[in-house]
C-alpha cells in the first residue's frame, strides 16, 4: 500500500509554474537526481526512430521534476549480469560508410554500462509510466548512491542544453522536443546520440573530438524514419524573419551598438518563446515584441553547440502571448559588443560577419542598414547606397537592398575606392590605405662593401658597414583600378550566362587573412589580393598562390552572388554545390583570361592535393576521407583539411567532367537553367543530378548520371588509368583494339570514360565510352585507315592519375 502511494505521487506531481525563463534556467542549473524515483529495470525498451536502446538489466534513476516534467535520467549497470545496448542502422550507404570509418562497423551494436538521458519530448514521463505499469521495485538506497555519484554530471549536461530545454518547457509541446543520450560504451568509449524533430536531419550520432573543427566528430547523421516515410525534406518553419531594419553605431573603442527591428511572419502557432542566434561577442541588452518589453534568456549551451557545429550562441525571447498562424509581429533588439578587431595600421577585421544581428536561420528578407561611425572611417555594406553624409564627428552610411537577400554584411576601414558602372551594374572596390603589420616586410641587416680596391700589401678588401634596410611599404591601392576592372568583367560574363545577380550594386572590400567571402552585394577579399605579386610575402610568391589570389579568389566570391546567395543549399549535404559551382565559375573566368591550359593546370594541382596522404595515416589520402556530400563533417584539425580539398578541388573536377560530357554550350545553358529554376530556393544534390541529366547528350552511357553521381559524388576514389591500343590489319580493314585498365581504386569503383580516336580526313574524333572496373575494359573499332591519335579523356576529362 505504501509503495502504491509513492507511485501515485510520482505520477501526479503538481505543475509549479516558473514565473520566468530565468527561474526555469535556475531550476535546470540546480537539477538533482531523485532517490525516490530509482528502479531496478529489466528489458526496458527506449525506441527512438532508427535507434533502439535496450536496458537489459540495471538501475534507472530519474531526475527531480522541473515544472512537473521528468527531463533527465541515468542508467547504471555496474553490477554483475547488468547490461544494456544501443542498436542503430543508418538508412543509406553513405552514412553506413561514415559510421564504419569511425567505429569499424556500418551498423552500431554497442553494449554499455552507463548512460545519461536528457529529454523534453515526453520520454521521461513515458518511461516512468511504463515502469510503474508493471511490478516496479523502487530502490531509494541505490537511488541515494547514484544521486551522489552522478547528479553533477546530469546537471552539467542539462546546463549545456538549458536554452533548448527552457524553450521546450515553455512551449510544452513534446512533439517538438529533444532526446539526447550520452553513453559510456564497452568498446567505443563515450559517445552521443541526439534525436531532434526540429533539425533538417533528426538523428545525429557521434563523439566529442578535439581533432575535428567544432569539437565534434559526426559518425552518422540522417533524417529519421518518420521523416523519410513522409518524404518531408525539413521540419516546417514556425516563423520567418522579414524586413530587417538595423541601426548600428560604432564607438571609437570599436564597440558596436545596434538596434535591430524585424517582422516575424508566423506560419504555425507559437507559444512560450522564440529562439534566435547571435555572435558570442554580442550581448542582447533588451527586446520588445509589438512594443512590449519581454524577457531575454541567454546561456551558453556547449554540448548542443558542439553536436550542431554552430559558432553562434542561442537565446530566447519570451512571448507575452501566443503567436497565431498568419499574424505578423514586430520584434526589436538592442545589442552591443566588439565584433571588430584592429589588425594594425588602421586595418580592421570584422569577426562576426554572418551573426552580428539576431537570426533564425537564413531566410530571404529585405534589409535597411544605417551605420554611424567616426568620420575618419568608411563603412561598406550589403545593398544600394541610400545615404552618405557627415554630421559633426560622425559619418552616416545607409544601404538598402532592392531585392530579398539571405544575409547582410558590412565592413569598415580607412579606404579609398573606385566605382565602375556598366550594363546597369555599379561595382565598387574599396582598398585600405595601408597594410596590416603582418604584410609588411621586416627590416634586414645588410653588409655594404667598402668602396675601393683591395690594398696591394694585404690583397684583402676592407670590411664595409652593416646597415639596416627597410623594404618599401606595400601599397594596397596600386591594384585598385585593375581589380575593379577584373571584378566588373567577371560580373558581366556571369550575368550574361547565369542571369542577373540579386542586387545591382556589388561592393568589394579587404579583410585580413588568406580567405574571401561572398555576401549578397558585398565581397570580402583577402588583403593579399590587393597587393602586387612582388609586394606579397615571399612565402606566397609562387605560381599557385599567384593564381589563387590574383585570378581565382575575386571571381569565386563574385560567383557566390548566384551560387549561395540566390540559389541556396537544401541541407549541409548540398553545400558543396555552392562552393563547387562558384569555384568552377572562377576557373572558367581564368580560362577566358589565360587559356585552357591555365584551367587544366589548376585542376592538376587540385588532383595532386586530393592524393596527399593524411598525417594520421600512411596510406589514406585526403580524397578518401569521405564523399563530398559529408560537407563540414570532413573538417579536421590535422594539418591537411580534407573538407577544403574535396569541396573546392574535387567539386571543381565534378563540374569539369560534367562540362566535358555535355559540351560548353549545354553546360552553360544548364547553369542558366539552375539559376532560373532555383532562384530564391534551395537545390539538393539529387535535383542537381536530375537537371544535369536533362542537359547531357542522349545516347551516352549512364544517361541519367546515376553511376556518375554514385562514384564521384556519393563515393570516393581517384583511380589510376592506363590506356593501351593495338592495331591489326591494313587499310581499308583496320581493327583498333582499345583497352583501359584501372588500378588504385576499390573493386566497386566503376566510371564511364571517353576515348577519342583521331582519324585522318575526319574533323571530329570518334568517341568510344568504356566503363572501368577491377577488370580491363576493351572495345574493338573498325577503321578504314590507322588512327593518328588515341587519347583517354582529353582536356582533363576525368579525375585520375594517368599511367
Amino acid at each position: 500500500m505504501a509503495t502504491r502511494g509513492l507511485l501515485l505521487i510520482l505520477l501526479t506531481l503538481p505543475l509549479i509554474a516558473a514565473d520566468s525563463a530565468a527561474a526555469l534556467g535556475s531550476q535546470l542549473r540546480q537539477l538533482a537526481l531523485d532517490p525516490e524515483a530509482c528502479f531496478r529495470v529489466r528489458d526496458l525498451e527506449i525506441p527512438r526512430e532508427d535507434a533502439n536502446i535496450h536496458l537489459t538489466d540495471g538501475f534507472l534513476i530519474f531526475a527531480k521534476p522541473v515544472e512537473g516534467r521528468r527531463i533527465a535520467a541515468v542508467f547504471s549497470g555496474n553490477e554483475a549480469g547488468d547490461d544494456a545496448e544501443i542498436l542503430l542502422r543508418p538508412p543509406n550507404r553513405s552514412e553506413r560508410a561514415a559510421l564504419s570509418a569511425s567505429t569499424g562497423s556500418p551498423n552500431l551494436n554497442e553494449h554499455f554500462r552507463s548512460a545519461v538521458f536528457i529529454f523534453s519530448d515526453g520520454s521521461g514521463d513515458t518511461l516512468l509510466k511504463q515502469i510503474l505499469s508493471g511490478v516496479p521495485k523502487p530502490n531509494p538506497e541505490m537511488g541515494a548512491l547514484l544521486a551522489g555519484l552522478t547528479s553533477d554530471t546530469v546537471r552539467n549536461l542539462c546546463e549545456s542544453f538549458q536554452v533548448r530545454l527552457v524553450l521546450d518547457l515553455l512551449a510544452n509541446d513534446p512533439s517538438d522536443g529533444v532526446f539526447y543520450a550520452a553513453f559510456s560504451g564497452a568498446t567505443l568509449g563515450n559517445f552521443d546520440l541526439l534525436h531532434d524533430a526540429t533539425l533538417p536531419e533528426q538523428i545525429i550520432l557521434g563523439q566529442v573530438s578535439d581533432q575535428h573543427v567544432g569539437g565534434f566528430n559526426v559518425w552518422a547523421s540522417f533524417p529519421s524514419r518518420s521523416f523519410r516515410q513522409s518524404r518531408r525534406a525539413v521540419a516546417v518553419e514556425d516563423a520567418t524573419m522579414e524586413n530587417y531594419r538595423i541601426q548600428a553605431e560604432l564607438q571609437p573603442d570599436l564597440t558596436l551598438n545596434v538596434s535591430t527591428r524585424v517582422t516575424a511572419k508566423v506560419r504555425e502557432r507559437l507559444s512560450g518563446a522564440l529562439a534566435f542566434e547571435l555572435a558570442p561577442q554580442m550581448e542582447v541588452t533588451s527586446a520588445r515584441v509589438d512594443g512590449q518589453p519581454v524577457e531575454v534568456f541567454r546561456r551558453e549551451s556547449m554540448r548542443s553547440k558542439l553536436i550542431g557545429n554552430r559558432a553562434n550562441d542561442p537565446f530566447l525571447i519570451i512571448l507575452p502571448q501566443p503567436f497565431l498562424p498568419g499574424t505578423s509581429h514586430e520584434i526589436e533588439f538592442q545589442h552591443s559588443g566588439k565584433v571588430i578587431r584592429p589588425a594594425g595600421n588602421n586595418v580592421y577585421f570584422v569577426a562576426a560577419r554572418t551573426n552580428w544581428y539576431p537570426t533564425r536561420g537564413f531566410h530571404f528578407s529585405n534589409f535597411d542598414l544605417t551605420f554611424r561611425v567616426p568620420k575618419e572611417l568608411s563603412v561598406v555594406a550589403t545593398g544600394d547606397i541610400a545615404e552618405e553624409s557627415i554630421e559633426g564627428e560622425w559619418r552616416i552610411s545607409r544601404r538598402r537592398t532592392s531585392a530579398p537577400v539571405r544575409m547582410a554584411g558590412f565592413n569598415v576601414g580607412v579606404y579609398e575606392h573606385v566605382d565602375t558602372t556598366r550594363a546597369g551594374f555599379l561595382v565598387q572596390v574599396y582598398a585600405n590605405r595601408s597594410v596590416e603589420p603582418g604584410l609588411q616586410a621586416r627590416s634586414q641587416q645588410v653588409l655594404l662593401p667598402q668602396p675601393g680596391p683591395a690594398t696591394r700589401t694585404s690583397g684583402v678588401r676592407r670590411v664595409g658597414d652593416i646597415v639596416s634596410v627597410t623594404p618599401a611599404v606595400p601599397d594596397p591601392r596600386i591594384r585598385l583600378s585593375a581589380l575593379a576592372a577584373e571584378i566588373t568583367s567577371s560580373l558581366e560574363w556571369m550575368s550574361s550566362h547565369f542571369g542577373p545577380p540579386p542586387l545591382r550594386t556589388l561592393t568589394a572590400s579587404p579583410i585580413p587573412g588568406n580567405f574571401g567571402q561572398g555576401f549578397p552585394g558585398l565581397l570580402y577579399l583577402s588583403t593579399i589580393t590587393f597587393l602586387s605579386e612582388k609586394e606579397r610575402p615571399a612565402s606566397l610568391q609562387t605560381p599557385t598562390n599567384f593564381t589563387f589570389y590574383s585570378e581565382i579568389l575575386y571571381a569565386h566570391e563574385t560567383a557566390h552572388q548566384w551560387w549561395g546567395n540566390l540559389v541556396t543549399s537544401g541541407t549541409y549535404h548540398d553545400d558543396w554545390l555552392q562552393e563547387a559551382l562558384a569555384n568552377y565559375s572562377a576557373l572558367m573566368i581564368l580560362e577566358r583570361r589565360k587559356g585552357a591550359r591555365a584551367l587544366e593546370t589548376a585542376l592538376e594541382e587540385y588532383r595532386n592535393e586530393l592524393r596527399l596522404t593524411l598525417p594520421e595515416s600512411k596510406t589514406k589520402t585526403a580524397e578518401s576521407a569521405g564523399p563530398i556530400t559529408w560537407g563540414m563533417r570532413l573538417h579536421t584539425l590535422t594539418g591537411i583539411d580534407p573538407w577544403r580539398l574535396i569541396t573546392y578541388g574535387k567539386g571543381s573536377w565534378i563540374m569539369h567532367m560534367l562540362r566535358r560530357r555535355m559540351g560548353d554550350n549545354a553546360f552553360l545553358s544548364m547553369l542558366g537553367e539552375i539559376r532560373k529554376r532555383y532562384a530564391y530556393a534551395p537545390i539538393s544534390t539529387e535535383q542537381f543530378r536530375e537537371i544535369a541529366a536533362e542537359f547531357s547528350p542522349k545516347g551516352l552511357p549512364d544517361d541519367d548520371l546515376v553511376n556518375f553521381f554514385d562514384n564521384w559524388v556519393y563515393g570516393t576514389g581517384v583511380p589510376t588509368l592506363e590506356l593501351s591500343s593495338r592495331i591489326k590489319g591494313k587499310s581499308p580493314n583496320v581493327d583498333l583494339e582499345v583497352t583501359v585498365r584501372q588500378s588504385n581504386a576499390a573493386d566497386e569503383f566503376s566510371i564511364d570514360v571517353p576515348v577519342e580516336i583521331r582519324v585522318p580526313g575526319q574533323a571530329k574524333p570518334i568517341v568510344q565510352w568504356l566503363r572501368t572496373g577491377p577488370e580491363p575494359a576493351s572495345v574493338h573499332v573498325k577503321l578504314r585507315v590507322p588512327p593518328t591519335k588515341v587519347e583517354l579523356a582529353p582536356g582533363a576529362g576525368v579525375l585520375a592519375q594517368r599511367k
